[in-house]
């Protein structure tokens, strides 16, 4: 589920939001670089095809693999990485709590 905050001037519906927060379910497959995408289009109010490469930033799989406790005996709800993204702040929780802001 994902949850946009807008700033108090902005209208509903009208341009980009200044977050966006959601959570990502470490035991499932989906791609979390997918999700962080599009949270950051709709932050940006850009085309996803349009965001730069994540894979220019950090490598997917070793995202999934620093949270993963399926793999590891580890707690790492209490982990966090924070990196940019086009003009945006992304941080993920190992609770898979994710914020992307500008």
């Amino acid at each position: 589920m994902t949850t946009k905050h807008s700033t108090p001037d902005d209208t509903p519906g009208d341009g980009p939001s200044d977050a966006v927060v959601f959570q990502h379910d470490w035991t499932e497959r989906e791609e979390l670089v997918g999700k962080i995408v599009s949270a950051v289009a709709t932050v940006t109010d850009t085309d996803e095809t349009e965001i730069e490469r994540v894979y220019d930033r950090l490598d997917p799989e070793s995202l999934n693999t620093l949270f993963s406790q399926a793999r590891t005996d580890r707690h790492t709800t209490d982990a966090r990485l924070v990196f940019s993204l086009e003009t945006c702040t992304i941080t993920v929780h190992g609770s898979g709590l994710v914020i992307v802001q500008q």
